[in-house]
């Protein structure tokens, strides 16, 4: 055998030996050229992406394949519903790209499904708790629309009793959207927004607390022009949970602070993040009850559902964000969101 045939053989061995490892790998890889074009696939990618794929420009492929959502995360969607994680690499010496694509459709089902029967058996306990809540506002309610009834009652007397009343029901009126937010599990990414825009609806949102609460409040914003996917209502939501905690856990007049801030080198995470913290200066809890704090149904309090941190936990899952507590006795409660920002977005 000639050089040149050897050469020749060991480089048809080389491609063989490509293609067996990359048909043994149960994730799809896709290999581009300088020129950006398909130059090697596997099984797993032709299955997810479908013909043709071998030659053809990736921009089309996306085109052809992909799907977008708001929704997507740290994931993409298929046209045909499957969701996909994608990492791209550069391969050494310049020769092009390597693409790693793995379907994580399964997966999710399987989370969502599990998530769905740990709600499904907290049901009983969430009923129970409901009832027991609600019981007695309730009675609490039913005395002051009494007490309205009377006869010869007075103006002053009436306007009382009426917002006594009002302040019943809308208590219970909480507790319900608190149970119902839970039972449901699930927050919709509506709308791409500025995090200006959404500090501004923060500030707003805050703004009635501060004042029935005459609290010294503390806004500190160190933001630079990026844009994320949320579902405003529900963040807006989870932040006055977190600020409303706060205040609960002070003396009077209670000193919060919430401060936003985007920053790039966040430990454990890749990427811009928007990280926003509630502070108080009250007398803060133990690591015990820092541990259970986000457990349903958990609570050190006369009244509520313990459902506060857990639906604010909730909220922050849904934005594929972390949300985590800092206290010790002594030295105040600081409670902590990190939101990935939206990479795709315009600044």
């Amino acid at each position: 055998m000639t050089v040149s045939e050897q050469q020749i053989t060991a480089s048809h061995g080389a491609e063989q030996a490509l293609a067996d490892v990359l048909a043994a790998i149960p994730a799809g890889i896709v290999m581009l050229d300088q020129q950006g074009r398909v130059s090697q696939a596997n099984e797993v990618a032709l299955e997810l992406l479908g013909e043709p794929l071998r030659g053809a420009a990736w921009l089309k492929v996306v085109q052809r394949a992909f799907a977008p959502r708001s929704d997507d995360g740290h994931e993409v969607s298929l046209k045909d519903g499957r969701k996909v994680s994608l990492s791209i690499s550069s391969m050494s010496g310049e020769r092009g790209q390597l693409i790693l694509l793995q379907d994580l459709t399964e997966t999710r089902r399987l989370q969502d499904q599990l998530a769905r029967h740990e709600r499904l058996s907290s049901m009983g306990h969430m009923v129970a708790s409901l009832a027991h809540q609600l019981r007695t506002p309730l009675s609490t309610a039913l005395l002051y629309a009494g007490h309205l009834q009377k006869e010869g009652l007075e103006e002053h007397q009436q306007q009382k009793f009426a917002t006594k009343l009002k302040s019943r029901l809308q208590h219970m009126d909480q507790q319900i959207r608190d149970m119902l937010i839970f039972a449901k599990g699930e927050t919709r990414m509506a709308r791409r927004l500025a995090v200006e825009e959404l500090a501004g609806s923060l500030q707003e949102a805050v703004q009635p607390v501060i004042e029935k609460h005459q609290l010294h409040f503390d806004w500190q914003l160190r933001l630079t022009p990026s844009e994320l996917v949320v579902s405003l209502d529900s963040l807006v939501g989870a932040v006055l949970n977190l600020i409303n905690n706060a205040v609960e856990a002070s003396d009077p007049p209670p000193a919060i602070a919430l401060h936003l801030e985007t920053v790039a080198d966040l430990p454990g995470h890749q990427g811009m993040h928007l990280l926003l913290c509630v502070a108080d200066e009250g007398p803060g809890i133990h690591q015990e009850q820092v541990d259970r704090a986000q457990e349903p149904f958990y609570t050190t309090k006369s009244q509520g559902t313990g459902l506060g941190l857990a639906i604010v936990q909730a909220v922050v899952k849904a934005h594929q964000g972390q949300f985590w507590l800092q206290s010790r006795p002594g030295e105040g409660t600081r409670a902590w969101i990190a939101l990935p920002m939206d990479a795709n977005a315009e600044p």
